[in-house]
């Protein structure tokens, strides 16, 4: 495939990308370093605002954001990660908690001298966060620490306890009503991609949406290797272009092994996040290659993924259904407004 042979070939050039020395340099200055390449993943303003929270707390919480190409292309990427955070370790020579995000490929966290469980709140905020939303993790990882400046705002705990218990009366009210209401379980035929959450209205079976699915993801390979990213000149946009052709790849082999096995409905609405910011990356990789400046972040056409990152919002009404706000691209958004076809 010629994206990846590229992307081997320029891969020893590279070694400035993250590297831990670079990484514990910026700790000088900031507990929180976001490396040049990472900001459209991590925003300046919100790294300034993790630093704030983060300042001065005991024990020390260093966070670094690092491109995916930073693991190096041996061995496993769990491997990799924790080889590279014992590395940020041995250079800044202190106790604390310290969190590293490779780019979208994984996020990894240590704790040193200090007597944090910092692999199971990481594992369990992980798990409530897709790896294109880095600072969703990592401030639901200080809220665990109980690290203060939330962005809830400061809430009491028991005014957010109470909050939720309201909110989770309510649902169950609107979950026993739809119950009774509820088309069959295993009606009609899948309306809309497998990879888009599933409302009471969008009635499908699962074996459909693993079909759907494993379409979405072939159809993104194939984008992968149809991509004309060229990397045989470099410059000094090419470390940022071969930052997020990797962050793509990962994506797109993380959606891969979640099709290829036997996924829950849980893990299939989870593709479409996944593939949703591979495509996105790949579309950076392709805007700075063409003198372009990198696309919005915003999720896919809402019809049909293979349209493209979506351009504005609309409000549409399934069949049968109820009416909601939807990401559409460019000729979807003409043909709904009844423009030309």
């Amino acid at each position: 495939m010629r994206l990846i042979a590229g992307l081997l070939l320029l891969s020893t050039s590279l070694t400035g990308a993250g590297d831990p020395s670079t990484v514990v340099q910026g700790w000088q200055s900031s507990p929180v370093y976001v490396d040049p390449s990472q900001r459209a993943l991590v925003p300046e303003k919100e790294a300034q605002r993790l630093a704030e929270r983060v300042e001065g707390h005991d024990p020390a919480i260093r966070i670094a954001v690092v491109p995916a190409a930073s693991l190096g292309t041996t061995g496993s990427r769990e491997q990799a990660a924790r080889a590279y955070v014992d590395q940020v370790v041995d250079l800044q020579r202190q106790d604390g908690v310290y969190l590293v995000v490779f780019g979208g490929a994984i996020t990894w966290g240590s704790a040193v001298g200090v007597d944090t469980p910092i692999a199971q709140i990481l594992t369990d905020e992980l798990s409530k966060h897709s790896r294109s939303d880095p600072v969703g993790t990592l401030d639901g990882v200080l809220d665990q620490m109980d690290v203060p400046g939330s962005p809830s705002g400061g809430f009491p705990t028991w005014l957010l306890v109470l909050i939720v218990l309201v909110v989770l009366a309510a649902a169950l009210g609107l979950g026993l009503r739809w119950w009774k209401a509820r088309p069959g379980k295993d009606e009609g035929p899948a309306l809309y991609r497998p990879s888009y959450d599933v409302l009471p209205d969008e009635a499908d079976t699962l074996a459909e949406r693993q079909a759907l699915a494993r379409e979405d993801v072939t159809r993104f390979g194939e984008e992968l290797d149809a991509a004309d990213v060229r990397l045989d000149v470099v410059t000094a946009s090419t470390e940022s272009v071969a930052t997020d052709l990797q962050a793509a790849m990962d994506a797109y082999a993380d959606a891969g092994r979640v099709v290829d096995a036997e996924p829950t409905d849980e893990q299939l609405r989870a593709v479409r996040a996944t593939v949703e910011y591979g495509r996105w990356r790949l579309a950076c990789a392709q805007a700075v290659v063409a003198d372009q400046p990198k696309p919005a972040r915003r999720a896919s056409c809402f019809f049909d993924p293979a349209h493209g990152t979506s351009v504005t919002d609309w409000m549409y009404t399934p069949p049968g259904g109820k009416a909601r706000e939807v990401p559409v691209c460019a000729a979807c958004a003409t043909r709904l407004s009844g423009g030309a076809r």
